[in-house]
Parts: C-alpha cells; structure tokens; sequence
C-alpha cells in the first residue's frame, strides 16, 4: 500500500510562524530514487491539480512532495480565511514577493532534511523553479512553463476583476483553449482553480491580485539562465499558453536541457496526455540518476 502523509511545516518570515501545508506519497526515508518536490501554479491555486505525478510513486517507487504555496488553499493565509485570522497583522504581513516563495520553498526542503531532490514546476511553479535553479542552489529541475499575451479584457478581468464571477468566467475561458482542454474538466483541476476564483468560502485572491499587479507581471530570468547548473526537462503544450517562443529562450540559455513540445496538449499535459507525459519525465529522471 502507498505511504502517504501530511503535516503542517512551520515558516518563519519576517518574525511571524506561518504554517505550510505538506503532502508526502511514498517512503520519504527508505526509498533509494531522489524525491521529487511538485511546485503548483498560479500563483494562488492549490496542490490538488498536481495529483497525476503520483504515478511517479506508483510506477517508480519516487516520493513525492506536494504542498500548498503560502497564502493558497491549506497553508497559511494573509488575511482573515473561512473564519481564521491570519498569523500576521496587517503591519506585519510580507511582500508577496518571488523571494518569499523562493524561502518557503527552502524552509521546506531544509524541515524535511532532505539533500537531493529533484523540482517539477508548473506554470508559476517553473517560474519559483528557475529562479530557485538560477540562484546555483541544489536539484536537479523539470520546468514547464508560461505565459501569454491574451484579449484586454480578459487580461484585466484576470488581472484586476471587477468581480468574482466575471474573473472566474475570464478564467474558464482561458482554460478551455490554453489551460485544460479535457472534457469534462478533472475534478482536482476545478477544485485548484476554485481556491483563486470561486465566490465559494474556500477562495482567496489576495497572492494572485498582489503578485500579477507587481513583481510576477514583469518577472523575468532570461539573464540569468546561464547559472542554472542542473539538468532540466521543458515541457510545452501545442495549445499552450506558453507557446514556443516563451520557451525558447530557456532552451537557448540553460546549458544542459531538453525540450519536449506535446502535440496534443494545452498548459496541462499533465492531464491531457497524462501517460506520455509521464513517461518523459520518468525517463528524464531515470537518465540523471
């Protein structure tokens, strides 16, 4: 039977104990593959849309790390979230920085001991990843990655809404050609996108709002790409949002990658075509043991 646990992870930031939300699937301890950290989108959604790599565990005997990022879904909020109040007060609260997520993500790594591992970042997620690999930290990454141009109005119902109903409408609009393109769309894919854009109790849109509206909207590593040492795996979709030209730079900047475009996917191959995508990665992985 499949280990699987979860814990809360404490992270202290700026003085104040946050709490990070932790999922582990597979022996942790006694497993001799390098485990595997799953970084979600967003930023602001949850774990849960991640789920198909617990193949990796299944199939390979690989643990896997899910967590929920700061300020998203089980973890800790900034703001009042169903009736809790937030560690922090408002004086107190953080920029919802890349470099707060960059020292989640390392305080997480470091309560779990572990000294190799290897990163699979989505969306935002490969985003944290390259400007984690491009600080010449540990690991070994597997990116995929996005970004695009859409309609104004989309954008800024995305960007700023003028309310829940119309930001998630903008959203499902997004997803169904670029996002998620299976029909119906996977329960554990709605229930991420609820966690950013429901009128449910369960949504909090305050990291989507403060990171799109600052540092995310003019995020970039191009010039950094020359430090990321460790082997790495990019995954695009034909109908993705982060279309070939958004990826290329990658591959042209970081020395030892591999670049897979999947022909019949959008921004989640993951689900789309789930088997194929998983074996690419669990070969990549295989070949940099």
């Amino acid at each position: 039977m499949l280990m699987e646990r979860v814990e809360e992870v404490p992270f202290i930031y700026n003085g104040v104990t946050y709490k990070t939300w932790v999922k582990i699937v597979g022996d942790l301890e006694k497993s001799i593959r390098t485990p595997v950290i799953a970084l979600h989108g967003g930023p602001g959604l949850s774990h849960d849309y991640m789920n198909p790599h617990i193949d990796l565990a299944i199939n390979s005997s690989i643990p896997v790390i899910f967590y929920d990022q700061i300020g998203s879904a089980r973890s800790s909020h900034f703001v009042s979230y169903r009736g809790i109040a937030p560690p922090n007060t408002p004086d107190e609260a953080p920029a919802i920085t890349i470099d707060l997520f960059v020292a989640e993500l390392t305080n997480l790594i470091n309560h779990l001991k572990i000294s190799a591992f290897d990163i699979v970042g989505h969306s935002w997620g490969g985003v944290l990843v390259s400007s984690l690999a491009s600080m010449a930290l540990w690991g070994q990454s597997v990116m995929q990655l996005s970004a695009s141009v859409v309609p104004e109005d989309m954008r800024s119902e995305l960007v700023q809404p003028t309310s829940m109903g119309k930001h998630r409408e903008a959203l499902n609009s997004l997803h169904a050609v670029h996002g998620c393109t299976c029909v119906p769309v996977p329960d554990k894919v709605k229930r991420s996108l609820d966690y950013a854009a429901s009128e449910e109790e369960i949504c909090d849109t305050t990291v989507p709002q403060k990171m799109f509206g600052g540092e995310f909207g003019t995020w970039s590593c191009i010039g950094r790409l020359h430090r990321v040492l460790v082997p790495t795996l990019i995954i695009n979709g034909r109908k993705d949002l982060a279309q070939d030209f958004v990826v290329q730079p990658f591959f042209d900047g970081i020395a030892k990658v591999k670049w897979v475009r999947m022909e019949n996917s959008s921004h989640m191959a993951i689900w789309e075509e789930r088997e194929r995508y998983m074996s690419i990665l669990d070969d990549f992985l295989g070949a940099c043991i």
